[in-house]
């Protein structure tokens, strides 16, 4: 079999292959939901290790594992994602999330590439409420507000501002107010794009017509009177918004509703655990939209969007950067083996 190599991705050589591309990420993103509504996929539950069976307790740091091979009856991709998030890491100046990405070859398992997993993470993430948005948003789409100014709402305004890029404001709060203005300096440099800093939820909140919360939070930060008649709601994380937002929304959508309930941190999965969703009570998966076969809007009515954060999304979007790397140049190759200790 002689020298099995694979190929080392950095985050500069990750940036170099065009990880911020949000358009690109929403093709990838939307073709990977697609074909997993369509049963192309195949995706294990996620691995979740934390210090305890809480959602508290991931205050104190916790891992993830995910992992999908997409195509059938012979997968073209396969991937698995291992990263962790440690929110005490950012007063200390580094990043809540790190992980890692490692994709095989579909035909023989051999690794061919390792790289750094926080900026895909945060883009497939920001290509979903991008999604989101095209097939649930109103039809006039004024101002945005969102909860939550870390590393990931830098994927979120970017993903809103290219699928809306007629919005006029986007509002963000963040507890601490120098966090928030820091992300409204670097979206506006980056990407021109209409963010102010507030100083409460409520400010953040007061008329939008899309509210978002990013945060690590597991208490309701949005409550139903925060939500005007029309608007789409979206959550990506915990329990960040009270039961009547979900109950006085008219459809919920999610990225994939065995994944949400699996996870259980969300407000959806925790109201169907204590008996107050139905599973009949689920519009539609993402994926389902996309393909035409469930409905998006259809009028003035609220909804309610969540997205837990799904394998195929990862994997797909990896494997987009590891082939625009390879056409590039860039990395580092690295000997797995030089000649196998035993076959």
């Amino acid at each position: 079999m002689g020298t099995v190599e694979f190929l080392y991705l950095d985050q500069e050589a990750v940036l170099a292959a065009d990880v911020l591309d949000m358009r690109r990420a929403m093709i990838v993103v939307g073709e990977a939901q697609a074909r997993f509504a369509k049963g192309e996929v195949r995706e294990p539950h996620k691995i979740v290790l934390r210090n305890a069976e809480t959602a508290e307790s991931e205050e104190q740091g916790r891992f993830n594992g995910l992992a999908a091979s997409i195509g059938t009856p012979a997968p073209t991709a396969i991937g698995a994602k291992w990263i962790a998030s440690f929110p005490a890491n950012r007063p200390l100046g580094r990043p809540r999330a790190s992980g890692l990405i490692i994709l095989n070859c579909p035909q023989t398992g051999v690794p061919v590439a390792v790289m750094e997993a926080g900026l895909i993470s945060a883009m497939r993430t920001g290509a979903m409420t991008g999604l989101g948005v095209r097939y649930l948003a109103p039809k006039k789409v004024r101002k945005i507000g969102i909860v939550g100014a870390g590393l990931q709402s830098r994927a979120q305004i970017l993903a809103l501002f290219t699928e809306l890029p007629d919005v006029e404001e986007i509002a963000l709060f963040g507890r601490q107010i120098s966090m928030a203005e820091a992300v409204v300096d670097d979206c506006r440099r980056r990407w021109a794009a209409p963010v102010r800093a507030v100083r409460t939820i409520e400010e953040a909140l007061r008329d939008a017509d899309v509210a978002l919360t990013v945060t690590t939070s597991q208490k309701p930060m949005i409550r139903a009177q925060h939500v005007k008649p029309g608007a789409l709601t979206i959550q990506l994380a915990g329990h960040e918004c009270e039961f009547g937002v979900i109950q006085q929304s008219k459809k919920i959508v999610v990225d994939d509703w065995e994944t949400v309930k699996q996870r259980g941190i969300m407000t959806p999965a925790i109201m169907h655990r204590q008996g107050l969703l139905r599973d009949e009570d689920v519009h539609a998966n993402l994926g389902e939209l996309i393909l035409g076969t469930k409905t998006g809007r259809e009028s003035d009515e609220r909804i309610h969007y969540c997205h837990m954060g799904m394998a195929v999304n990862d994997v797909a979007l990896a494997w987009a950067v590891y082939k625009d790397a390879r056409a590039r140049n860039l990395g580092i190759r690295l000997p797995l083996w030089k000649e196998p200790l035993w076959v």
